[in-house]
């Protein structure tokens, strides 16, 4: 039998969702390190994970970090 094993992955956040009536900020979209992105976004204090191909995020979080 094969052997299975666990490989954990990471994800980083890469950009933020708004709104585009109100700008609120509603989310976050994060990159794992597998190169496939993921939407998470806010529900009242918790969060929702759905498929990102039509979510709309700034370009990098990561960049207005520093």
């Amino acid at each position: 039998m094969p052997e299975i094993t666990s490989v954990r992955t990471t994800a980083e956040a890469i950009g933020r969702i708004t709104c585009i009536k109100t700008g609120e900020e509603i989310g976050l979209l994060y990159q794992w390190d597998n190169g496939k992105t993921q939407a998470a976004i806010y529900e009242d204090g918790s969060t929702e994970s759905l498929g990102c191909q039509n979510q709309v995020s700034e370009q990098s979080l990561s960049a207005k970090r520093s």
